[in-house]
């Protein structure tokens, strides 16, 4: 698995596209839901809001929005979200072969 991570509106995921060749139909919109058989996977924090973390397959590209940065939400339920999502980032993280952070476009390799 590959995990691409960057704050919002950063280049993630035409990053991505470019680094993987991946294609429109390559991907699923993780916001609409989880659709299996794709080679991408974006908008994982929708998920994790919901409280799911789907099953992507070992060999999948998988893009979330950094969420723990800045101020911290006065709201229980905000800050309960962030908590659950940066668990499913460093779960993710120690599960990828290689684990990437955009920022301006430009792609970090972490590991």
């Amino acid at each position: 698995m590959i995990l691409v991570i960057g704050g919002a509106f950063q280049g993630k995921m035409t990053w991505a596209k470019a680094q993987f060749d991946l294609r429109d139909g390559d991907c699923c919109d993780l916001a609409k839901g989880f659709e299996g058989g794709k080679r991408c996977y974006y908008h994982l924090e929708a998920a994790t809001r919901r409280g799911e973390m789907p099953p992507f397959p070992e060999d999948a590209v998988v893009i979330a929005r950094e969420v723990g940065c800045g101020v911290v939400p006065m709201d229980g339920g905000e800050r309960a979200w962030r908590e659950r999502h940066g668990a499913a980032l460093q779960a993710l993280a120690k599960r990828a072969d290689r684990v990437y952070r955009v920022f301006c476009g430009l792609g970090e390799r972490l590991q």
